[in-house]
């Protein structure tokens, strides 16, 4: 199965448009999806509460009525849920993809991922979430192409000066098509 391991703030939202879903950056969700048929995999810290506490009806929670029923209705289906460890998204997809045996998986967030999943992330912007440019590096990722991180990588780099140098690599890339 070909996972999707989804970040919520900052990747189906942005700075400008942080509460719930934005809409354009759903629909480039929605279109990695419908072309790769991978299954969506919430590693957002939002789920929390209905990991933690028992009493959190899903239907009447945060997460369900500021994400999962919005990204419903635009026809995008959460499948599943990283299991909680530590509030700690890095095991938690680690353990995902241990209990599940998934080995084609891309994660999309605006945090960097514990180095050992790195080369199967697309680290986002939190000021512009998911955008065009970063639908082929997950589209290669999920069909094992991994490593999104241009040849200049430094990981020394401040986050926001990996974002530019990344966010700029792929905009060109997708400007020679």
């Amino acid at each position: 199965m070909k996972c999707i391991f989804l970040d919520f703030d900052g990747v189906i939202n942005n700075w400008y448009h942080f509460d719930g879903v934005s809409i354009e950056n759903a629909m480039i969700l929605k279109k990695i999806t419908d072309i790769s048929g991978a299954k969506i995999i919430a590693t957002t810290s939002n789920k929390y509460s209905l990991q933690r506490f028992d009493k959190v009806d899903y239907y009447k929670s945060f997460f369900y009525n500021n994400y999962v029923k919005f990204l419903n209705e635009l026809g995008i289906q959460i499948y599943d849920l990283t299991p909680f460890v530590d509030a700690n998204r890095t095991l938690e997809i680690k353990k995902y993809i241990q209990e599940h045996q998934s080995e084609q998986y891309v994660i999309l967030d605006d945090e960097l991922i514990g180095e050992e999943l790195q080369e199967h992330q697309v680290f986002l912007d939190l000021y512009r979430g998911l955008q065009e440019e970063h639908i082929i590096p997950a589209l290669n990722i999920l069909n094992g192409n991994l490593g999104f991180y241009p040849p200049n990588y430094d990981r020394n780099e401040t986050p926001e000066e990996l974002n530019y140098r990344i966010n700029s690599y792929y905009c060109n890339k997708i400007k020679k098509l």
